[in-house]
């Protein structure tokens, strides 16, 4: 996880997804399991909205359940839990009212949590026209929690590669990695600026300092979610081949300063209206970091200090 998306939904999106989840519960009244209406008389109110420490004691207590229950039973529950909470109806695109696009047109980010390496975006006219919307992922993966098939917060917007080829079917509840709706963005960047000068300064002769991605101590609570993260996503190689887009950025700050900029606009604008601000000067808005393709590794970049 690159970036915390915890604000992504709207009060109205999560008063539609209620919405539709309950309307969804109360069409399925009465269950055919008894399992099911353990679930729905103790978590229906949970299951739309519920938060993701609220979905883990959701599935606590379900698996818990499910373990003294006989095979027959765990067989019902699986396959009504299916029936009910149906993913593939939601994210179909011929459904008329919410939906998975509608849900992702909503989104306030355009760019996958995991990576920031691609878009995230939703393009919809009507049920029969092309259109695209990013890959929902399912945190806590629904073929093992069919229950948390619909939940609003165990969907993540998300890349194809991150949440197909990477993820894939991959139990987070039982390996625990960093939560893009939950955890703080503890995986950071760091840069020697005045390694990399001197490289600059000698010609070249010296290896190019590298960004790297900060180690984070033993004992921070984050440290095992953040190194599972960092393997399942191939943080490491994707901050690699991502050299080339890093370094141009680098340049760009060496060649920056506020100073340089006042220069600028009052010989070149100061008759105009026209003033270059900062994010047009270096092509990155700090403050919209997480909107940005590799906006995680260029804000700490651009937080390192660059006064020599």
């Amino acid at each position: 996880m690159q970036i915390n998306i915890s604000d992504i939904w709207s009060d109205t999106v999560k008063k539609k997804h209620q919405l539709y989840v309950e309307g969804i519960i109360n069409n399925a009244l009465p269950p055919r399991s008894s399992l099911i209406a353990e679930l729905l008389i103790a978590y229906s109110t949970c299951l739309a909205t519920g938060q993701p420490e609220t979905l883990r004691q959701v599935i606590k207590v379900t698996e818990s359940r499910l373990k003294i229950a006989p095979t027959a039973e765990r067989v019902a529950f699986q396959e009504e839990c299916t029936r009910i909470f149906d993913y593939g109806r939601f994210a179909a695109k011929s459904t008329k009212n919410w939906n998975a696009y509608s849900l992702c047109s909503n989104s306030n980010y355009r760019l996958c949590p995991y990576c920031q390496q691609s878009l995230a975006v939703t393009i919809y006219r009507d049920s029969k026209s092309g259109a695209l919307r990013p890959t929902l992922d399912h945190f806590y993966p629904k073929h093992k929690y069919p229950y948390l098939a619909l939940s609003l917060y165990n969907l993540i917007p998300s890349c194809h590669p991150c949440n197909s080829s990477l993820k894939g079917q991959k139990d987070f509840y039982k390996k625990e990695h960093l939560h893009p709706y939950e955890d703080d963005e503890t995986i950071r960047y760091d840069f020697d600026v005045a390694s990399y000068i001197q490289h600059r300064e000698l010609a070249l002769t010296t290896p190019t300092p590298q960004v790297s991605i900060r180690a984070l101590p033993s004992t921070h609570r984050l440290h095992d979610k953040l190194q599972r993260s960092i393997e399942t996503f191939l943080a490491q190689e994707r901050l690699a081949i991502s050299e080339p887009e890093i370094n141009r950025f680098i340049e760009t700050l060496i060649s920056y300063s506020p100073e340089r900029l006042e220069e600028i606009n009052q010989t070149i604008f100061s008759s105009s209206n026209f003033a270059l601000t900062p994010e047009v000067a270096i092509g990155f808005s700090r403050a919209n970091y997480k909107n940005e393709w590799l906006g995680a590794i260029k804000r700490d970049l651009y937080d390192v200090g660059w006064e020599f």
